[in-house]
């Protein structure tokens, strides 16, 4: 018996020293995942902001329809992905393999881009691409949430990172939309993907899921009726259905309907992007102690807002500003944390899977409810779906609420989130070593 106590306190001190050492590799190993991401955001803003407006006019489509469904295609793909992915990533139990395969399919998408004469081709590399690309998101989330209590915070920083990137790749394509063109933009995007990727694949190291404790697996279904895991879902993808209906055509609402320059769309995202890095990583330290659920509930309301405003807009200027308010760094932030909580490492990216999946579905239906109601309410004009940003916001706004008792018991009593009772444990093979 005392042979068995010795070698137990043996065990958890080498056990607390090697989590010790882990972390700090983790740390040096996040900063190179954080910059990776960095990167590939600087080369996906640089490409997405003017995607409608070049097809518009580049490819000459007049139609909202066409337009929408150029926007949504790869959004459902990419919402069917990234349950996929987050899926194999958690049964395989590595994270670095996904970052490297989703980066592959940003750069491949946007060098392929640089060569479409139509609209058909467009949309075939761009859902091929969707359905690769989809793999970063999820596996990065759940890497930088392993094995730290801080998660709130760690995805706070990942949108940081992410924001600093759109940053500089919309004010980018918004000088320069003009002087060299969408074609050439894209090439520079699928470079710095390239160089994303590249650094990914030899600074990373990865950080497999622990499975040497017996668990039982947790599907899709069981983790998605985990108490406000439903419901968390649903607000996030109405919200995103009413923001998506306006946003994905943004570049044709300043430039064409308020007879705004091409610059002003690139500030109005990299405005955007500039102030979420700045207060996203103090958002993701207020969730870690006040909760998830009042973060969400000022996102969504912020919204209902800016619907009304953006809907009364009649200069291009004001709409600009409207468009710079960093609401998305907290309705992000908010969900994705909410998701970090109910789930363990093992589930991380099934759970982060489900909640960009939901965001996902708002990215591919919004442009649909969008531009029906361009073509066929509103004669060809898309501000005025700004009413329906509205309408969809105030449901999310209804269901974000209903969330604050659940987590408020939860903070009480932690087992009604079933992952909080397993504290995470480091990954240790037959030489005493982490991985």
């Amino acid at each position: 018996m005392s042979l068995l106590m010795d070698h137990n306190d043996y065990t958890a001190c080498s056990l607390r020293e090697q989590e010790r050492h882990g972390m700090e590799n983790l740390s040096r190993s996040a900063v190179a995942a954080y910059m990776s991401y960095a990167i590939q955001s600087t080369g996906q803003a640089i490409a997405w902001q003017f995607v409608t407006h070049f097809v518009k006019h580049g490819l000459l489509v007049d139609s909202f329809i066409i337009l929408t469904l150029v926007w949504s295609a790869p959004a459902f793909v990419t919402m069917g992905a990234v349950n996929l992915w987050g899926s194999v990533s958690d049964r395989v139990g590595r994270r670095k393999p996904f970052m490297v395969l989703g980066f592959i399919g940003y750069a491949s998408t946007f060098f392929f881009y640089s060569f479409v004469t139509d609209v058909v081709q467009f949309l075939v590399i761009a859902m091929v691409g969707a359905a690769f690309s989809a793999a970063a998101i999820p596996a990065g989330q759940a890497y930088l949430t392993t094995k730290t209590v801080k998660k709130g915070e760690r995805l706070g920083f990942f949108l940081v990172v992410q924001s600093g990137g759109w940053f500089f790749g919309a004010l980018a394509s918004g000088l320069l939309y003009n002087i060299v063109g969408m074609l050439t933009l894209f090439r520079v995007s699928a470079a710095l993907c390239v160089a994303a990727t590249a650094l990914s694949f030899f600074a990373v190291r990865d950080l497999p899921v622990d499975k040497t404790i017996a668990r039982p697996k947790v599907s899709f279904w069981e983790l998605i009726g985990r108490p406000g895991m439903a419901r968390l879902a649903l607000a996030a993808s109405l919200s995103a259905i009413g923001i998506y209906a306006v946003s994905y055509g943004v570049a044709i609402i300043i430039i064409d309907e308020l007879h705004g320059e091409a610059a002003y769309v690139g500030y109005a995202n990299s405005g955007a992007t500039l102030i979420a890095a700045l207060i996203t990583g103090y958002v993701g330290r207020l969730i870690d102690r006040h909760g998830s659920t009042p973060i969400l509930a000022t996102a969504y309301l912020s919204y209902c807002l800016y619907a009304v405003g953006f809907a009364i807009a009649t200069d291009p200027v004001i709409a600009m500003v409207l468009y710079m308010l960093p609401i998305y760094a907290l309705a992000q932030t908010g969900a994705q944390s909410f998701a970090a909580k109910v789930s363990s490492d093992e589930e991380r990216g099934t759970a982060m899977g489900i909640v960009n999946a939901a965001q996902n579905a708002g990215n591919a239906i919004g442009p649909i409810v969008g531009g029906f109601f361009a073509q066929f309410v509103f004669a060809g004009l898309l501000q005025p779906v700004s009413w329906v940003t509205l309408s969809f916001n105030l449901v999310a706004l209804m269901l974000a609420y209903s969330l604050y008792g659940i987590e408020k018991q939860a903070r009480r009593k932690k087992d009604s989130f079933p992952s909080l009772e397993i504290p995470a444990q480091p990954t240790v093979n037959s030489n005493g070593q982490v991985l």
